[in-house]
């Protein structure tokens, strides 16, 4: 990479000086940091590296820290141009063209593995993300989760990791959301059969409301009203899993009282939801490798294994009949309770037994995507991995903020049929497709909210940023195919005179392309995929620019030397590549044609 190869030699440079008694230092660490100068007559990447020399050398002339170090810059490393001090004491460095030529030939080279490496090979990553309540639709706040999960688990194993995707399903036996969510079901089923529903208001001041029958009784005998359940799921999508049961079991259940209806209806309907949450996944491009029962915990013993594990360290004590984990002694604000008093064990417990699970496993690193508003949970889940023995730092969590629709400049809100819930594929995806929501889901960090421009993200122009990146990647293979049409090959990069690529267009262009590994690296570093969807916006620009400035096939206005189309197209294939490869990472679709 580039930058990495810039300031192993700035590195270098600084250590040769110490070394013949140019710069005093002893052996602290040299820490190169290079940017891209805004103004290109300061060079291609500039460093501050004398300026933050000034304390450890004790020199208070930041410029002659800087000509002391460039004097012992490496003449032959053929990347750098030239190299010259500016301004207060930065080091500009202008690369070798021939350089940049050269990065054609191994993007060829390379092809489909240009921007992967094997960096991180050895390192196994399992990723948890979405994970939603099995209760209800996928929403854009999911979505965006998804998004980042399955974009962070392409990144990292581009750098050479093993990665598996993993969806935890939250339907532990004790669990009151889901017996909410069965005894919603079972009432929505009895309307189905000719009942009404007595729907407690929404407003404490105002009056219950009874909802007709979905369908007349069979004996056109009226049904008394049956009561909706207090915090029941209103969604109009549980009346749909209802017919759904009612279809494939028809009036079996009718007659039961409700609570052993809704028990009898509990798996059913789960699994329904679960039916309803996987294919929006599938349509937004994601699949796991594994969908986790958190039941699965309870019927292999396992949240009991774990609880006897930290009662034998000794990080447990009972308190007012319940047990308690001594998370505090682990950076937790209180301690937690693993075991109420009616010996229900509680979320934690099952989620310390699942994670001793992923340990278990062999995962070198465990990566968990939760929504914001989990902040509080992650210092007691990180205490009680701890407890177990495990160091805390091979868990990251990562914290997703909100995420909001605006159709004409005002905000969409969540439909009746998923009680007002903003969903993933009805409200979005049906509307802008899969590509358009990645593209907008990752435009910015997940540190900060996100908004989508529904009618922006339709639109089939350069204002639309996911429109104007893959207009170019098909506007690149557009040229290489009247190339082709006109009988002109397209020829290896190692086999044109790449030396003829010198307008500054050109060299823009490959300078940007030269950039692509490092920005992966980068990007799975940080946990950052929003550094790609804006380099592929700046290298949509620069590719812009060298068209408007550099014809490639000779027109009727213009005649373009046979040699230096040759280049160029080399130049446009390079572009094709690179710009392939990074939509696939963002899992993206890369248009020959629109």
């Amino acid at each position: 990479m580039i930058t990495e190869q810039l300031a192993a030699l700035v590195r270098k440079a600084v250590l040769a000086a110490r070394d013949a008694g140019d710069l005093p230092l002893d052996d602290t660490e040299v820490q190169v940091s290079l940017e891209t100068p805004r103004n290109k007559q300061h060079g291609d990447y500039s460093s501050n590296i004398a300026l933050t020399l000034k304390k450890a050398t004790g020199i208070p002339d930041s410029r002659e820290i800087a000509t002391r170090i460039l004097k012992h810059l490496p003449a032959d490393s053929g990347l750098i141009e030239r190299a010259e001090v500016a301004g207060p004491g930065f080091l500009n460095f202008y690369l070798n063209p021939s350089w940049l030529h050269d990065m054609l030939v191994r993007i060829e080279q390379e092809d489909q593995r240009y921007g992967a490496s094997n960096e991180r090979a050895g390192e196994t990553v399992l990723l948890e993300f979405v994970s939603a309540n099995p209760t209800g639709p996928i929403s854009v706040v999911n979505g965006r989760a998804a998004a980042l999960g399955d974009v962070l688990g392409n990144l990292l194993a581009a750098q050479g990791c093993t990665v598996r995707r993993e969806f935890y399903i939250n339907d532990a036996l004790n669990s009151t959301q889901i017996d909410k969510f069965a005894e919603t079901i079972a009432v929505r089923y009895m309307q189905h059969l000719g009942y009404p529903v007595l729907m407690p208001p929404r407003d404490p001041s105002a009056e219950s409301v009874v909802e007709p029958p979905l369908a007349p009784p069979e004996d056109g005998r009226e049904r008394p009203p049956i009561p909706f359940p207090e915090n029941g799921y209103r969604g109009d999508y549980m009346k749909e899993i209802a017919r759904e049961i009612l279809e494939e079991f028809g009036r079996a259940y009718e007659h039961l009282e409700q609570a052993e209806r809704a028990r009898a209806f509990r798996d059913a309907a789960l699994q329904r939801c679960l039916n309803m949450q996987r294919s929006a996944l599938e349509a937004f491009g994601i699949v796991y490798d594994c969908w986790f029962h958190e039941s699965s915990l309870y019927e292999n013993g396992e949240v009991e294994r774990t609880l006897a594990t930290l009662k034998a360290r000794g990080f447990t004590y009972e308190k007012e009949g319940a047990l308690w984990l001594c998370s505090t002694q682990f950076g937790d604000d209180k301690d937690r309770v693993l075991v109420r008093s009616n010996e229900k064990a509680t979320y934690i417990a099952a989620d310390i037994a699942y994670h001793d699970n992923k340990f278990r496993r062999g995962h070198d690193r465990l990566i968990n995507i939760w929504g914001a508003d989990h902040h509080g949970y992650v210092s007691r889940l990180k205490a009680g991995i701890a407890a177990l023995g495990y160091d805390p730092n091979r868990l990251e969590i990562i914290l997703t903020q909100m995420v909001s629709l605006l159709r004409d400049g005002e905000p969409v809100m969540g439909g009746k049929r998923h009680g007002n819930v903003i969903e993933l594929k009805e409200d979005m995806l049906d509307e802008i497709g899969k590509d358009a929501a990645r593209f907008y889901f990752l435009l910015s960090s997940y540190e900060n909210p996100a908004t989508v421009d529904l009618e922006l993200a339709k639109k089939q122009s350069n204002e639309n940023p996911v429109y104007y990146v893959q207009y170019a990647h098909a506007r690149l293979c557009n040229i290489l195919r009247r190339a082709e049409e006109a009988g002109i090959s397209v020829r290896p990069a190692h086999a044109v005179h790449r030396a003829l690529l010198a307008h500054p267009a050109e060299l823009d262009v490959l300078r940007k392309l030269a950039d692509f590994p490092e920005e992966v690296a980068l990007a799975a570093r940080d946990y950052a995929p929003h550094r790609l969807t804006r380099y592929a916006m700046d290298l949509a620009g620069l590719l812009n620019i060298f068209y408007e400035n550099c014809r490639v096939l000779s027109g009727q206005e213009e005649t373009v030397p046979a040699e230096l189309t040759e280049a160029r197209l080399a130049l446009v294939n390079g572009a094709r590549i690179t710009l392939r490869n990074l939509l696939g990472l963002l899992g993206i679709s890369a248009p020959e044609r629109m």
